[in-house]
């Protein structure tokens, strides 16, 4: 086949719709799947480097994967007009038709695209938006975070006892919510006020000296200790002046399950409610927040970053 020109603007439109179309049409196969591979594997690569590297740079790689994504497709952009420029007169192989082009934006949205943006969100990491302040004050309204989706899943790395875990709500399958680990399969949980015992042993470490916004105006923070480390949760002044006369609520979790709570505990729907969460229902545990905002606050720049689990 030949007489056929190989317009650049046609190059320019094919790469723009699906990456390394623009490469293919002007003859080069090898070069459009190696662009194809790149931008595909560029994010899912960053995400698994991400998982396994120092925790303070998740955010860091996850965003140089998308930005190596996109940097990737603008270049073949790029390089499919450079190329149709170049081999304008030549002759054309017998494979250079419509029907391939075509062929070949299915083949690639199907077989590679959408399997390997998929896989990050199911199998690597997940963002997800906090709407309420039933995990203040360490994750607050508006707060964008990543949710390491290796945990909790059927062969998964295991959960413990203080994990942020993102899951499904039990009452209402289409509902996310984000809470925190008090109890594991099979442990006994028992809570009276702002004193909370699991197994016999007394999580509570009494009232934090941390100052608390004024928008917790009313509130008492208190420090709790989970399997890696100690975090802070929130009380009403009241209630927690009154504990020692509080009735006691004791739980155990059954197998296969775990008893969840907010942070700010007297404003969270959890396990008190709820009752347990399946270990399967768990769709990640937190780790950073990569963006926080609000109608009052703007952008809040000092989160950015923040580390939510190690």
């Amino acid at each position: 086949m030949n007489g056929a020109v190989r317009k650049p603007r046609l190059a320019f439109a094919a790469a723009l719709l699906m990456p390394g179309l623009g490469q293919l049409y002007v003859g080069d196969l090898p070069r459009a799947l190696c662009v194809l591979l790149g931008v595909a594997l560029a994010v899912p690569s960053a995400a698994q480097l991400a998982l396994s590297g120092p925790p303070q740079l998740l955010c860091f790689l996850v965003f140089g994967g998308v930005l190596a994504a996109l940097s990737l497709y603008a270049w073949s952009v790029w390089d499919a007009l450079r190329l149709a420029r170049r081999v304008s007169s030549n002759e054309l192989a017998t494979w250079q038709r419509p029907s391939v082009y075509v062929l070949y934006v299915a083949a690639s949205y199907v077989f590679v695209l959408a399997p390997f943006t998929a896989s990050v969100r199911r199998d690597m990491l997940e963002a997800f938006v906090v709407p309420t302040a039933s995990m203040s004050p360490g994750i607050l309204p508006g707060d964008r975070i990543f949710a390491d989706k290796t945990f909790g899943q059927p062969g998964g790395k295991k959960l413990w006892r203080g994990a942020l875990v993102v899951f499904i709500y039990p009452n209402d399958r289409t509902s996310i919510f984000i809470k925190r680990v008090i109890g594991l399969p099979g442990d006994r949980v028992e809570i009276a006020g702002p004193s909370l015992r699991v197994n016999g042993r007394n999580l509570s470490e009494g009232p934090s000296d941390e100052p608390l916004p004024s928008a917790f105006g009313g509130l008492r923070g208190f420090r709790e200790r989970g399997d890696r480390g100690a975090y802070s949760v929130l009380w009403p002044a009241r209630e927690s002046a009154q504990s020692s006369n509080q009735a006691s609520e004791q739980f155990v979790v059954p197998d296969g399950q775990v008893f969840v709570l907010g942070d700010n505990r007297s404003a969270s729907v959890d396990s008190r409610r709820f009752g347990t969460v399946p270990v399967a229902d768990v769709q990640g545990v937190a780790r950073q927040i990569w963006f926080s905002s609000s109608a009052r606050d703007g952008v809040r720049w000092s989160r950015l970053g923040k580390l939510l689990s190690r």
